[in-house]
């Protein structure tokens, strides 16, 4: 009940933005940001930049995993003769690898972040002032994003994506570094 009560005050609140006439308040439409980004120039090169470099660090967490296991592997089969002592002291050691490899693992993702963030930045840029040039230029108040889920029906006549995609492609392109 709480859910339908929630989604009927957004759903009221909605119809009473989208109430006024469009002519007094500018033009609305929307793009698809998913598919802008996945076509936008330079942006499928990011794209392979990044999986190939991921790729490598992949490869290093799954090494670093095997690793782990294989430790383990061997300890749980020698310690059956280890005494209470060379037990503890095996197990300490273990949970330092072990902490020492989360601490590499979480490193190489923030790095991965920081890479994707990198080569995708100057492509969001371009979008952002596409979008924001088509926004002005043809007198729009608001542009919509359907990919962010939030809008649940649209008149295809006010989709834009084309546009930002052609403004795009029109622009200088963006090369991956």
């Amino acid at each position: 009940m709480r859910k339908f009560l929630t989604f009927a005050a957004a759903s009221a609140a909605l119809a009473m933005v989208a109430a006024p006439p469009v002519s007094a308040q500018g033009k609305i439409g929307y793009i698809d940001s998913q598919r802008v980004i996945r076509e936008a120039p330079g942006a499928a090169e990011a794209s392979s930049t990044i999986e190939k470099e991921m790729a490598g660090w992949q490869a290093q967490i799954r090494a670093m995993d095997d690793s782990m296991s294989t430790l383990m592997t061997q300890y749980q089969q020698q310690s059956v003769m280890l005494s209470a002592d060379a037990k503890k002291q095996k197990e300490d050691e273990i949970r330092q690898k072990q902490a020492g490899w989360q601490q590499r693992a979480r490193a190489l993702e923030e790095e991965a972040v920081r890479r994707r963030q990198t080569l995708m930045q100057p492509i969001m840029d371009k979008i952002q002032a596409a979008i924001t040039e088509l926004r002005a230029a043809e007198g729009y108040a608001i542009i919509f994003d359907m990919a962010s889920e939030a809008m649940v029906a649209a008149d295809p006549a006010l989709d834009l994506t084309e546009k930002v995609i052609a403004k795009l492609k029109t622009a200088t392109p963006t090369a991956a570094k």
